[in-house]
């Protein structure tokens, strides 16, 4: 039987490889088709058209795009698609029924994680009744689901997922990997939690040391890897010594395997560091964190379920840090019961943590959480399963969070946004010097440091900005709150032009050393320095259509030699198209 696998494949996606690999195991054929974007579908559908599977499955893991998988299944149907389509992944599980109700195409829906499922899918399509973990449309047409039995407890079980092609990063491959599945917190606000609560079975699983080193070792040897991403929801165990053992054990398999000068990445809950740990993951060739820090008040650490303490944060960071390795963090600062006192302390945290890269937003409600509980226990969850909201209870917070939510929307959220790219050029500085070590002077040193703390405190003063505004404004006066968006936008947007242009300029300068060229001499552009946006007679300061006019001439005209400015949507059309697809 043939099955297109169908998702995001902007890195490697493990969901899709291992189900491909499963299929293959018990005789099926697999594809695995990209779908990165809504612009995506016609070309989808010209391949389900041409390659005839009998199943078609989508893996509608995030809630932001699912209206797009939905759109998808639509345009399948309408292409002559009459095999089963079947979708799953975190979305598509906790909201089975509804979609299945809302949406036709779909005939069912998986309820845990694939390689079982789809397989069993495959062995019974006729006649999904007997196959436990389904909710599907009957022959009469009726909606019926089929509890879980639990996801797999023995992970090294599961065949290698499928490799094909791999990114590179100064000659270095890049493969995701995963060391175990699920967590075993319960933060209110992840839908991972909720996903595998729904399932059934353990929330947390670990494969063996011996079975990862087997996968690391093939992909060091037969494909090349050097560069290791763990995707682990946290790479540690709960117990601390615990971890430590195992991390010694995966160091000295991987030793006795011959695979030596590589280098991992991986996540962490700040309550997991500790400095034993680091020293062996360091002789490992950890190069990169992403640290879970989410809320630097303690109430709102609380509030989010988080299970550890702001000391606890600064201890992990603080020796993190000693270790001089790429950390990002994500501050989840807005949540139902924010105080203006909990957004100083937050800020407060951003100001002493400059020289590591950061994102900010709002916790958002996903079905079946803590969150959506207490919102819809409270009242105030609006919305639908397509994307809950709230309004936060201090009207000034809630005002807080609107100017800073459109001021800030490109840089945090679009694909471009500075703060990701903030994090690209320190991953890539800590990658080449990780390789290349011989190639990293002391000054291209100083240039990635100053970029990152030179971003960070650009967005520290525009949110310390934001604070003194609602202090004194009134949340209610609608004129008021939007100049100050709108005014705000503005000066964030044209910053970051003139930020984004000196972080090109040392992606250059970082290329040019590994290629082993003679490096430009560096011309820094502080934030506080005119930018092109400037020079253009104060049009970012005008209403929305100059604005894009501005930003057209900044990224295809002038900017476009820096190779990866590109435009973002407007925070206003964004909004506009969500609310004409609801």
């Amino acid at each position: 039987m043939k099955v297109a696998l169908i998702g995001a494949e902007l890195e490697e996606n493990l969901g899709l490889r291992y189900m491909a690999s499963a299929l293959e195991a018990a005789g099926h054929e697999a594809l695995i088709l990209p779908f990165n974007e809504e612009a995506d579908i016609a070309a989808v559908v010209r391949r389900v058209r041409a390659e005839r599977p009998d199943i078609a499955g989508l893996s509608m893991v995030f809630t932001g795009r699912a209206r797009e998988f939905c759109r998808l299944a639509e345009a399948l149907r309408e292409g002559g698609f009459a095999g089963h389509l079947t979708a799953g992944g975190h979305f598509a599980a906790l909201n089975a029924r509804q979609l299945l109700a809302d949406f036709p195409a779909f005939d069912s829906v998986a309820l845990g994680e694939g390689e079982e499922l789809i397989c069993a899918l495959a062995a019974h399509l006729d006649d999904l009744s007997p196959v436990a973990g389904f909710c599907y449309r009957t022959a009469r047409g009726e909606i019926a689901l089929n509890p879980g039995q639990g996801n797999p407890e023995n992970l090294d079980a599961l065949p290698f997922p499928r490799r094909t092609s791999f990114h590179e990063y100064f000659g270095q491959p890049i493969a995701s990997i995963l060391s175990s599945r699920g967590c075993w917190r319960e933060c209110a606000f992840c839908s991972i939690d909720a996903w595998y609560r729904s399932g059934g079975g353990r929330k947390f699983r670990i494969r063996g040391i011996d079975n990862i080193v087997a996968e690391m070792t093939s992909l060091y040897f037969d494909h090349g890897i050097r560069i290791f991403n763990f995707q682990d929801d946290n790479f540690f165990l709960p117990d601390p010594a615990q971890a430590l053992a195992r991390f010694e054990a995966l160091r000295d398999g991987l030793r006795q395997a011959g695979v030596e000068k590589i280098a991992i990445a991986v996540k962490a809950r700040p309550d997991s560091i500790t400095r034993e740990a680091m020293e062996v993951l360091d002789e490992l060739g950890i190069f990169r964190v992403f640290l879970g820090v989410e809320n630097a008040s303690q109430r709102g650490l609380d509030n989010l379920n988080r299970k550890n303490t702001v000391a606890q944060i600064e201890n992990a960071l603080r020796i993190l840090n000693d270790y001089d390795l790429h950390i990002a963090y994500n501050l989840l600062m807005f949540e139902p019961d924010t105080s203006l006192e909990d957004l100083r302390i937050n800020l407060r945290f951003m100001e002493r943590h400059v020289d590591n890269p950061f994102n900010f937003c709002r916790a958002e409600a996903y079905a079946y959480t803590g969150l959506e509980k207490k919102l819809r226990d409270d009242g105030i969850l609006a919305g639908d399963y397509f994307g809950f909201d709230y309004r936060i209870k201090d009207a000034r917070v809630e005002c807080f969070h609107k100017i800073a939510n459109y001021a800030f929307f490109d840089r945090n959220f679009s694909d471009y946004g500075l703060h990701y790219f903030n994090m690209e050029v320190d991953f890539s500085y800590l990658l080449l010097r990780r390789f290349f070590p011989e190639k990293i002077s002391e000054e291209l040193r100083a240039e990635v440091r100053c970029f990152i703390k030179q971003t960070n405190i650009d967005t520290y003063r525009h949110l310390c900005r934001i604070y003194d505004l609602v202090r004194d404004i009134d949340p209610e006066d609608r004129r008021a709150v939007n100049d100050a968006m709108r005014s705000l936008r503005a000066g964030v947007d044209e910053h970051g032009i003139a930020l984004r242009a000196q972080g090109e300029r040392i992606l250059q300068r970082l290329q040019t050393a590994y290629d082993g060229r003679p490096a430009p001499s560096p011309k820094p552009a502080a934030y506080g320095e005119p930018s092109l946006a400037a020079l253009l007679d104060g049009l970012l300061l005008r209403d929305d259509a100059e604005r894009e006019t501005a930003h057209d001439f900044a990224t295809d005209g002038a900017f476009n030699f820096f190779g990866a400015l590109k435009r973002p949507i407007p925070y206003d059309q964004f909004k506009s198209r969500l609310e004409n697809n609801r």
